[in-house]
């Protein structure tokens, strides 16, 4: 079978997210539960989010250090400490992963190439930009991680853009729980990029 199109994911596929932004957003994140009376210093909190992200999305993290380690008014403020996390401050340039551009550039002369990002779409296209990668994707999905989107339906979207058959389609992504899980259930090529933190397989956004 002939592959015609790609699906990118972008953080910590294209993108260096944990390396680059996910130790000061969530820095910033706890500081909010800190502030609503979190029981527990930003150490605790980082050695923590580094252990339930295996099996939890960052969101779930928050909500569950408000729980076992607040009170009432920390909870209450879980959901703007998600916020936070998920809309940081995007610098106005970020590099690529080493390898990254010459790879889009050689395959975008090949096939259809599209990016698939979970996340909040503000944040996510301001990544975009100051990657400065539109240039090589025929669409951008961002899928809304916070409401439980799945990445299959983009990949459904894919299909019939590049009107290809499932297995015509190439899936590149560093979590097994998202991408890798939701083209495999599509029956499209999957391709595991092992790179940032051990989102085992179950993790999340």
């Amino acid at each position: 079978t002939m592959i015609k199109a790609i699906a990118f994911d972008l953080d910590d596929t294209l993108l260096d997210t944990t390396g680059l932004l996910v130790k000061k957003a969530s820095a910033e994140a706890f500081q909010v539960l800190i502030n609503a009376g979190l029981k527990i210093n930003l150490q605790a909190c980082e050695a923590f989010r580094v252990e339930w992200i295996k099996a939890v999305s960052h969101k779930e993290v928050l909500e569950r250090l408000a729980t076992e380690f607040g009170n009432e008014q920390t909870i209450a403020q879980a959901h703007k400490a998600v916020e936070v996390f998920y809309n940081p401050k995007i610098p106005a340039q970020l590099p690529l992963i080493d390898g990254a551009e010459e790879n889009l550039v050689y395959l975008q002369k090949k096939y259809q190439l599209f990016l698939v990002t979970a996340g909040q779409e503000k944040a996510q296209m301001q990544k975009v930009q100051a990657l400065g990668i539109c240039k090589y994707f025929d669409k951008i999905f961002v899928v809304d991680s916070l409401t439980k989107k799945r990445k299959l339906t983009a990949f459904q979207e894919i299909l019939q853009i590049a009107k290809s058959k499932p297995e015509e389609l190439l899936c590149i992504g560093n979590s097994l729980a998202s991408e890798i899980l939701d083209g495999q259930t599509l029956g499209a090529i999957t391709c595991y990029f092992e790179f940032g933190e051990d989102r085992g397989a179950r993790g999340a956004a």
